[in-house]
């Protein structure tokens, strides 16, 4: 019973954050450092249309000996779209302002995939802007452009996030040979999603503007997965509030989401007690029985253990032939004295 319940509580609690494929840059080999990138595919199935990449603090020990220059492709079945959002980085600037470290999106060339090699076969596209600085999803919604719905701006782009309609993104992660200071920070984390072409919500997909859908599981979640500032996934994009030493952003839409499962999680326990005391209380005795039963194959044929008041009556009781009728006791077999008459006859 107990297994049961701690199985079903992790289903309830957990289940959304299944939704997501991670992966670790430095332990999943997303990287590659030859001409050749590597393909990460999203399947495309719901539960499966979306994946995380991030670092594990791996660049808080770089030594700036050499270049760093990661490379790889992410992709997506069935004909979907792939959007592909920046959560939070930081990476560093020069003086003057320029990107010493950077990510760049471009779409993807065709390739042919053989074993764990892609072959390109389309000459390459132009690489896109590099991003660098400090920055988080959630902030880079909110602007002086925010809300404007009239003019459109609800559907612009920002800055953080690239779209290829193709389903084929290829990625660089940049770190330039310098070392780093004890005041700087090198972290990412970039969010791929699949969307489909769509006008309204659409079953398990809802819109995200632009005329896309992406998954409902991915709405509220704590991860800006449209890449427009309306930024209907999170309700908008509430403003941030820094914890832990900024290390990671929590908005007000992620506390709320939080709350909810927890209160959610604290219901489903008390419920499953009441209905583990209410079993007990009707059939635990009968449950009992069951198992003294089943513990002795042969009970149905022990007999009855006799009181002990009974085995000391038993036990004290004169056999039949030395009970008399009545209530006195004769010794059939003892020899009686002689007479007084046959001592002393009368003369």
């Amino acid at each position: 019973m107990s297994s049961l319940t701690y199985w079903l509580l992790v289903v309830l609690c957990l289940g959304q954050a299944m939704a997501y494929i991670e992966k670790i840059m430095e332990n999943d080999s997303v990287c590659s450092m030859s001409f050749f990138s590597n393909n990460l595919d999203l399947s495309g199935r719901e539960d499966q249309s979306a994946m995380v990449i991030k670092d594990n603090q791996y660049f808080q020990k770089w030594t700036g000996k050499h270049e760093f220059n990661c490379k790889f492709t992410v992709t997506s079945s069935l004909g979907l779209g792939v959007f592909a959002v920046i959560q939070h980085m930081s990476f560093r600037r020069n003086a003057q302002g320029q990107c010493i470290d950077y990510i760049q999106f471009r779409h993807a060339e065709k390739t042919l995939s053989v074993l764990d090699l892609n072959i390109k076969i389309k000459s390459s596209e132009s690489w896109g802007e590099k991003i660098c600085g400090k920055l988080n999803a959630f902030e880079a919604n909110v602007g002086n452009e925010y809300n404007q719905g009239s003019d459109g701006n609800d559907d612009k782009e920002i800055k953080n996030s690239f779209v290829d309609h193709r389903g084929m993104i290829e990625v660089k992660i940049y770190l330039g040979n310098k070392s780093i200071e004890s005041t700087d920070e090198l972290k990412f984390e970039i969010v791929f999603t699949a969307f489909q072409e769509c006008k309204y919500d659409n079953g398990h997909w809802k819109s995200c503007g632009r005329k896309t859908c992406i998954f409902k599981d991915f709405f509220n979640d704590g991860k800006v997965n449209c890449p427009y500032k309306s930024c209907k996934d999170e309700s908008g994009c509430r403003p941030v509030v820094s914890v832990l030493n900024s290390n990671y952003i929590s908005s007000t839409t992620v506390t709320s989401k939080i709350v909810a499962g927890a209160v959610a999680c604290l219901v489903t326990m008390i419920l499953v007690f009441i209905a583990f005391l209410w079993i007990f209380r009707h059939c635990g005795p009968a449950i009992c029985c069951i198992s003294n039963s089943n513990s002795h194959p042969h009970s149905s044929e022990m007999q009855p253990v006799p009181r002990l008041d009974t085995m000391a009556i038993i036990a004290t009781a004169p056999p039949d032939s030395m009970v008399a009728s009545g209530t006195e006791v004769r010794t059939a077999d003892k020899d009686l004295p002689p007479s007084y008459d046959s001592l002393f006859p009368s003369k």
